[in-house]
């Protein structure tokens, strides 16, 4: 899961709703104001940060250098401008600039060539399967939310954290479905809404599956006859 933090005045360029970037593994953590970024870039630790000089009272090199003190390697920070900003992004730790006028197009292939991201293409299913989920021989149990070949989403209160590894088990109820069990690692931790609201989970990359199994659930996800992209 890749997360990149934007000041809220680059969301009409990015069009949410139909972007490319919709199908891949990224959050997006809006900026509803300049003095918002630093707190926010603490918070979400962002993979990617993305500041515009030309917003009013935001001082995006210095807001630059603020963050990648705070946060070192692990934040990619890109600036929108051009040329002539070259040796304050340099000072500034900035990795490179977005080109004026900023387009989405701009937008998007900055942030994929700053900081690829993957696109999920395997099929998945809205379907809520009961799961067993396995660490150092202790048993949790967990609902998918959605599942594809390659992974999953599940609603669990099991406490987790990026880079665990699991071994999940479950069912596919279908005539002649089978008994599943593979490895998978948490790419990704959703904890409740701020409020308690919301159920908690976390989101699984499968690494290991044997290919009947694959198989099966690709068969599975098929017969649901609602699988989206």
């Amino acid at each position: 899961m890749t997360t990149i933090l934007l000041g809220k005045e680059c969301s009409s360029f990015l069009e949410i709703d139909d972007s490319v970037l919709q199908r891949a593994e990224v959050r997006f953590v809006w900026a509803e104001t300049p003095d918002a970024f630093l707190a926010l870039a603490r918070e979400h630790r962002p993979d990617l940060v993305v500041l515009d000089p030309q917003v009013p009272g935001l001082d995006a090199f210095g807001r630059a250098r603020e963050i990648r003190q705070a946060l070192g390697d692990a934040v990619t920070v890109l600036v929108i401008g051009n040329s002539a900003d070259n040796d304050r992004a340099l000072a500034a730790g900035v990795a490179g600039l977005i080109t004026r006028p900023l387009t989405q197009a701009r937008l998007v292939e900055a942030i994929r060539r700053f900081h690829p991201v993957s696109g999920r293409e395997a099929v998945r299913a809205e379907v809520a399967l009961k799961v067993t989920i396995i660490r150092a021989g202790v048993e949790g149990l967990a609902y998918t939310r959605d599942i594809a070949t390659d992974g999953c989403f599940l609603h669990t209160h099991e406490p987790a954290r990026v880079g665990e590894k699991l071994t999940l088990s479950f069912h596919l109820p279908i005539p002649g479905g089978r008994d599943i069990r593979l490895e998978g690692e948490v790419v990704r931790v959703q904890p409740p809404a701020a409020d308690g609201t919301g159920t908690p989970g976390i989101a699984v990359r499968f690494t290991t599956i044997a290919a009947a199994d694959r198989v099966e659930l690709g068969r599975y996800l098929r017969s649901r006859g609602r699988g989206v992209a």
